[in-house]
C-alpha cells in the first residue's frame, strides 16, 4: 500500500512562482516533480548510452579500465568512446550531480 503524506517545504518565492508556471505549461503537478526528484535521489537510475536500457546505477559494476558504470544488458562502458563524447557525457553528469547536491546557482 502506497501511503501519501503531506509535506511542507520552504522555497524562494521567485523560484516557486517560475516553477509553477513551467509545471503548468507542461501539465505536471509540482508534487509529482518533487516526488520524482526524491525518488531519483534514493533510487538513482541511468540509461545506457549504447542500448538505451534503464538500470539502477547504485548496484552496477564499474569498469576497472575506464571507471564508467557497465550496462548490465549490453556490457557497454566508456571504453572505445571518442574524447569528445566522453567530455560531453562528463559535463552532462556534472549538471545532474549539481542538481542533486543542490549546487545549481540562482540567478
Amino acid at each position: 500500500m502506497n501511503t501519501r503524506v503531506k509535506l511542507t517545504i520552504t522555497l524562494d518565492g521567485t523560484i516557486l512562482s517560475r516553477a509553477k508556471t513551467v509545471a503548468d505549461q507542461k501539465h505536471i503537478p509540482l508534487s509529482r516533480l518533487i516526488e520524482n526528484f526524491l525518488q531519483f535521489l534514493v533510487n538513482p537510475h541511468v540509461y545506457c548510452f549504447k542500448c538505451g536500457e534503464r538500470f539502477d546505477s547504485s548496484n552496477s559494476k564499474i569498469c576497472l579500465k575506464c571507471g564508467w558504470i557497465i550496462c548490465p544488458k549490453c556490457g557497454a562502458c566508456g571504453c572505445g568512446l571518442s574524447e569528445e563524447t566522453i567530455a560531453a557525457v562528463y559535463h552532462m553528469r556534472r549538471v545532474y550531480e549539481d542538481l542533486l547536491a543542490g549546487k545549481v546557482k540562482r540567478e
